[in-house]
């Protein structure tokens, strides 16, 4: 619905108009219907309204002094001006405040049935560009952040595509790409062996990485983790390999890294690039069996031993989201799976490395939720030396798996914890607003949060949407109210933000099952 407010010195014109106009029919909601020009801009200072019909010739304050007022509070306001004097000077003036539209007294009612009908539409056509506009400035935004990662993961819809390359230009010359990852080695390690340091030369051997991307011009990069980058390459693999082999030997020297590089074969450019970071990622992944301080290049893909890893890589994938949604039974099902493979190794040793590098993986896939081992368990990453004092794979298995279970559980109750704490200002601010006309989207801005997460948020902590949740809060308070006999039933339905009271008393019925005044009959 539509807001409107009427403005007419002359009382009898503005009750006719009031009455003859078939505002609900045209979606427009007469919310304020005044005599007094100054009251009437007073109830525009305080609500917002979407059509202001006035006359122009009104004492003390004309309509269109009214009007210029108005349209400082609302420069979107649509005006339109209804006079009994067919004075030139008035028509130019309103012209001249872009008015919407200008009728002469008497008005005829087919003719501002017709102006009416053509301010909404003009309405409804801005608030859809608004809202497309507002709805590609969220998605921009989004993926303006790090193009180039949203870009390698496929997650740009490809009818938007265009757009961001013209914004953000990558044109490849051959039309052909690869995609290309590059890891710190032993990140974990280091930081346990030197941990005052540790941070000093992490940051040193990422700006290494990054400047000489950038100097040797080698693509548009992104830092996927604090120890992990990737980057678009569009020239020859032969020139990449001799670059990665030159960045990694420059890494080594300058701090106590190494890297370990990967990419995928190059693929049509941008619309399969994703493909080429898919096997990238994949061939990183492998780097407990290929080696690390080395180019892993997408021959090696062919290699049975890559295959394994692939399989292993998947399952610990599952592990993970399994920690995270707090599934134990998925847990131990994964647990099982990779330990599956344990029983064809050959020595002890390898066992030993195996476990330590799934917890090695659960710590990084810690840290992309911004939590360590130490943050959630209390213990440091030298805890882990407790896998070498186990004798049997088996107690190995269980002490992991109880380590997962720990961990899961004191994320889900972060989780909650941080859930409910969000929620409860809202809520408080939506109890102290009930009067108001108050929206999803509105909330979801005070709060800086977008309206699918609001929802979203809504949903999980109260069981409910956000208009069931404002409806119910409403008609809690429309009982409250109702006990009060001070208050009319129009008067109640105005202060939990109702102004038509049939609509109220609909919902009222329909919420409890009977109308407002049978219920106070019964208090």
């Amino acid at each position: 619905m539509y807001r409107a407010v009427l403005v007419d010195d002359e009382k009898y014109d503005l009750e006719g108009l009031r009455q003859l106009i078939p505002w609900n029919d045209l979606q427009i909601e007469v919310v304020c219907s005044e005599s007094r020009p100054f009251a009437a801009l007073s109830y525009i200072d305080n609500h917002s309204i979407d059509i202001l019909v006035t006359d122009i010739k009104m004492p003390v304050l004309t309509g269109l002094e009214l009007s210029r007022k108005a349209l400082e509070r609302n420069p979107h306001l649509k005006t339109i001006f209804i006079s009994g004097y067919q004075d030139f000077e008035y028509a130019k003036e309103a012209l001249h405040l872009k008015a919407d539209g200008y009728l002469l007294k008497p008005v005829d009612d087919d003719e501002i049935v017709e102006l009416l009908k053509k301010v909404v539409n003009e309405i409804e056509l801005e608030r859809k560009s608004i809202q497309e506009q507002s709805q590609f400035t969220e998605t921009f935004a989004f993926i303006k952040k790090d193009f180039v990662q949203h870009l390698l993961e496929g997650s740009i819809n490809h009818e938007t595509l265009p757009t961001f390359l013209e914004r953000y230009p990558l044109a490849s010359p051959t039309g052909f790409a690869s995609a290309v990852i590059i890891e710190l080695d032993d990140v974990l390690w280091k930081n346990k062996q030197a941990p005052d340091a540790w941070q000093e030369q992490l940051r040193t051997a990422s700006d290494l990485i990054i400047s000489y991307i950038e100097e040797q011009k080698l693509g548009a990069w992104c830092e996927l983790s604090t120890s992990q980058f990737a980057f678009i390459y569009q020239d020859t693999p032969e020139r990449l390999e001799d670059a990665l082999a030159d960045l990694n030997q420059h890494i080594h020297r300058n701090t106590q890294f190494t890297i370990t590089a990967s990419y995928g074969d190059p693929v049509a450019f941008p619309e399969e690039i994703s493909q080429s970071f898919i096997q990238a990622k994949e061939l990183i992944g492998n780097k407990m069996f290929l080696g690390k301080n080395r180019v892993i290049p997408p021959r090696l893909a062919k290699l049975q031993i890559v295959k394994d890893a692939k399989d292993l890589n998947s399952i610990l994938d599952a592990m993970f989201v399994a920690i995270a949604g707090y599934d134990l039974v998925k847990i131990c099902d994964c647990m099982d799976d990779l330990f599956d493979n344990v029983r064809g190794f050959e020595h002890p040793v390898k066992v030993y490395s195996f476990s330590i590098h799934i917890a090695t993986k659960l710590e990084a896939h810690l840290s992309t939720v911004n939590e360590t081992f130490e943050s959630l368990l209390g213990w440091g990453f030298e805890h882990l030396d407790v896998i070498r004092e186990f004798e049997t794979v088996d107690d190995i298995k269980s002490w992991l798996r109880k380590t997962s279970f720990e961990i899961s559980e004191r994320l889900f109750m972060k989780k909650q914890s941080k859930s409910r704490r969000l929620i409860e200002p809202i809520e408080q601010y939506i109890h102290s607003r009930l009067a108001e006309d108050i929206t999803l989207r509105e909330i979801a801005n005070k709060f800086s949060y977008s309206p699918n997460h609001m929802g979203y948020l809504f949903k999980e902590q109260t069981g409910e949407s956000f208009n069931e949740y404002l409806v119910r809060n409403r008609m809690e308070k429309a009982k409250e109210l109702l006990l009060e006999p001070k208050y009319k039933i129009y008067e109640v339905a105005d202060q939990v933000g109702y102004k038509s009271l049939a609509y109220f008393s609909r919902l009222f019925r329909e919420h409890y099952g009977f109308t407002p005044g049978d219920y106070r009959k019964q208090g």
